[in-house]
């Protein structure tokens, strides 16, 4: 690190596991309880240093229960982010000790501020967290739609659908049917992608996979498998699987909501990282109806894994 970005002796990290009730599962999460006196280009220092998918930064708030938070994948910040805010609270949670075994937290991201309710739980093998967060209403883009064969009988953006497909190494074959493409956001655009098969070979393999991301105004890309309710994600060079992804696992209830694959109000298990040895499980509660769902809470178990110091 330059001498622009200093990092203070001592600075403490807590890794966490989220979406998993043991460690060495789940999506792993490096949690700085205090990062009071680091600027953004230390904080992404940090992050690339540590090579988690994401790291979080707090400092104190108005009150005992929020916290300003900041996070950073190794490539950039992000104004959301599901699983740091949820592993970020569990760790704030274990601060207070034994006696308390419920919580509540506000973190101000960037864009906006998130609830999150924490509680201790405990196993025959010790013991976990368990948190939910508040990601408030779905935002859905217009579907991008495929109608069967091509040219002059395809749909409205059937051109930009397949090139999104094409992208990832899929095909139209592989999409579920009657389902459309579309971007859905609780903070963060995905394109959500509803598959029937090919999973296994979804995968950003374009230059220029982000800027036909961008260009139906989305972010990231989350494939679905409609059937089973697995998903996976990735940056956009195809480089970095994501094991759990927390900011899409919201979309994709909506998704799974609006399109009548699952109920509103009852609770739905998003599955996530079989591909890279970290399976996880989040869950997902759509509430409101399905043409115009009015809150999304999305939640799932922390372990805890490792502590350290910076010198």
């Amino acid at each position: 690190m330059s001498a622009a970005t200093p990092v203070p002796p001592g600075l403490a990290w807590r890794q966490a596991d989220v979406f998993s009730r043991t460690p060495l599962g789940g999506n792993g999460l490096a949690v700085f309880p205090d990062a009071r006196g680091l600027d953004a280009a230390a904080m992404q220092a940090l992050t690339r240093e540590l090579r988690q998918f994401e790291s979080i930064f707090l400092t104190p708030g108005a009150h005992p229960g929020a916290r300003r938070a900041r996070m950073f994948t190794v490539e950039e910040e992000l104004d959301f982010a599901g699983h740091p805010v949820l592993g970020a609270a569990c760790v704030l949670h274990e601060a207070l000790g034994a006696d308390a075994p419920e919580a509540a937290w506000i973190l101000a991201l960037n864009a906006r501020e998130v609830r999150v309710t924490t509680r201790r739980a405990l196993g025959p093998r010790g013991g976990w967290y368990e948190a939910e967060m508040d990601q408030g209403a779905p935002q859905f883009g217009p579907p991008l739609t495929l109608r069967p064969g091509a040219g002059p009988d395809a749909g409205p953006g059937a051109d930009t659908a397949r090139a999104l497909l094409r992208a990832q190494g899929l095909d139209e074959d592989d999409l579920a049917p009657g389902l459309p493409l579309q971007v859905v956001s609780t903070g963060l655009p995905y394109l959500l992608v509803p598959l029937r098969r090919g999973l296994e070979r979804a995968r950003p393999a374009s230059a220029d996979f982000a800027t036909l991301l961008a260009a139906v105004g989305a972010h990231f890309c989350y494939p679905l498998d409609v059937t089973t309710r697995e998903g996976r994600s990735f940056d956009n060079h195809g480089l970095l699987e994501d094991p759990a992804t927390g900011s899409a696992a919201g979309p994709a209830g909506a998704y799974l909501v609006r399109h009548g694959l699952a109920e509103p109000g009852r609770p739905l298990t998003i599955r996530q990282g079989r591909f890279v040895h970290r399976p996880s499980e989040i869950r997902v509660r759509v509430e409101g109806p399905p043409e115009a769902p009015e809150r999304v809470l999305v939640g799932g178990e922390v372990a805890m894994a490792a502590r350290g110091v910076f010198d």
